[in-house]
Order: structure tokens, then sequence, then C-alpha cells
């Protein structure tokens, strides 16, 4: 049996544990055994939310099985994967991984593009006989980004218009879903203006220092038409925020820029807890 949705299959299953102990076996690894999940903060996301999930046999690595699914199904103990020939397992699971281009257990977003609201599960466990269930916990790999301009809407000559336009850069392009690491690579987006000087982006969990925030003069508005600059958003987000990117879920980030102040605020918003801000 495949692993998918357990409707109807709870009589089958049954049989096939009771003919695998009715026969003595020299190997009982190749016995079927029935793998289901435990998601600890399943009451967080909506049931009907897709899940993209996967077994590997544990120390060889080979692939055992992957199916998508839902929050719901594996809550309800509607999935399930079937394990045979191997003493132990791992994997894991995703949610909103779509966008990001897969790669066996690497997971990417290309180039030009946003970075996917990416949630993460991984496990490993030794399987146990008939049926055994793993617990796991979905875990936020992305910070949504907000950057607000102060002042956007004063610039003389702009006519009421924001005269710059920002791109992000860095080396991180995405997260080897099997051991949650940052891939690096790079990646680059360029967020539309959704408000006067207001941006917003989406980064995954930070691999190296790397990760920087320019702005450019929009051509006809701005008083000298070369202008840019640039900011290490890498460590404005450590030294105003507290960033590490080694957060077991990564907060959301409010950044308020005074560029004719040349000040910067940051607010963090972590997943989960009570709304905390810093700033100077």
């Amino acid at each position: 049996m495949n692993s998918r949705a357990l409707r109807g299959g709870i009589l089958a299953a049954s049989l096939l544990l009771a003919s695998c102990r009715a026969v003595v076996l020299e190997d009982r690894t190749m016995c079927p055994s029935f793998l289901f999940f435990d998601v600890a903060d399943a009451s967080r996301f909506q049931r009907y939310t897709d899940v993209f999930a996967t077994v590997y046999a544990h120390p060889d690595g080979r692939l055992i099985d992957e199916a998508g699914t839902s929050v719901g199904y594996i809550d309800d103990r509607l999935f399930f994967f079937t394990v045979r020939g191997t003493a132990a397992v791992k994997g894991y699971g995703l949610m909103g991984q779509e966008g990001l281009v897969r790669d066996g257990s690497v997971w990417t977003v290309p180039i030009g593009r946003d970075y996917a609201p990416l949630f993460r599960f991984g496990y490993m466990a030794e399987v146990q006989e008939e049926t055994f269930t793993v617990p796991v916990e979905f875990t936020k790999e992305y910070s949504h980004v907000s950057v607000q301009y102060l002042g956007a809407d004063t610039f003389d000559h702009a006519g009421g218009r924001f005269p710059f336009y920002i791109t992000v850069r860095g080396n991180t392009c995405g997260i080897d879903a099997l051991t949650g690491n940052p891939v690096t690579g790079p990646f680059q987006t360029m967020p539309k203006e959704s408000g006067i000087g207001h941006f917003e982006f989406t980064l995954p969990r930070q691999a190296d220092h790397s990760l920087v925030l320019e702005m450019y003069a929009r051509e006809g508005l701005y008083e000298y038409r070369d202008f840019q600059t640039s900011y290490n958003l890498y460590e404005l987000l450590r030294d105003k925020g507290g960033i590490t990117w080694t957060e077991k879920n990564l907060p959301d980030l409010y950044i308020e820029i005074d560029f004719e102040e040349t000040t910067v605020n940051v607010g963090v918003y972590p997943w989960g807890e009570q709304e905390l801000e810093y700033g100077l």
C-alpha cells in the first residue's frame, strides 16, 4: 500500500499486519509498518492547508516515498507512510513551498523572485512494528519584511511619488528541507511599491552576512540621476533587531527608514508570541 489517505484502508492494513505476524520471516524489516505524524502545532494552521511530506531510509538516505496531503488529514490520522526494509527513517514536511524549485531535498527560489512563506518539519525515528507515530512541529523558515520610508511623499519635484526603488540581494536562495540548513546561491528581488515609500518582501533563513538593501533613484524624480545607496541588511537587523537567523521560528520584520535623518528603526514580530519592538 502506498502512502496516501487512509480512507477505507484500515481493514486492509489490519489484514496485512495479521498476515505478516502469521509468517516467520528471517528479516523482520520486510514486514510493513505504518508511519503516522502527530503535528504539535496543527491548530495554528487551516486544516485544508497543503503539506508535502517525505520519508527516507536512515542512514542510507534512500527515498521510500513522498506524497501531498493536508494538515487536517495528518491531524485526523488519515495520512500515513508504509515503511519496510529499514530499521530507521527520516524525512521532512513542507507547506507554502509553491514557487520554489526542487532538486532532491533542496528547494530554492529563482533569481528575481520573492521567497516563499515556507514552514517545515523534520524528523528521525526508529521503525516500530505494525504502526508508529512520530511527533513533529512546523517551524517558520521565512521572514516577511515591510519597509517604510518616512516622509516619502515630501520630496521636491517628485509630484507626491517616492523617487526611489529598492533591490534586495543576498547569497542565500533556499533550504535543504531534509537537514533544515540554508542553501547558498544568488538571491535578488525587486519589491513592488505597495504604498508611497512602502515595500514588502520575503527572506529565507540566511547562511551568511551578505544580505543588502539597495536604493536607486527613479529617473526624472530625484535631483541626482545616478544616486544610489545601500544598507547592510544583515548587520542592520542584527544590531537593531537582534536577529541572528538561528531563531527556531523566524520573526516578521518592520523596517522604518528616515532618509533625511539617516536613521533606521526595526520592529520584530515573533511567530506566535506577543509583539516585540526594537529600535534606536
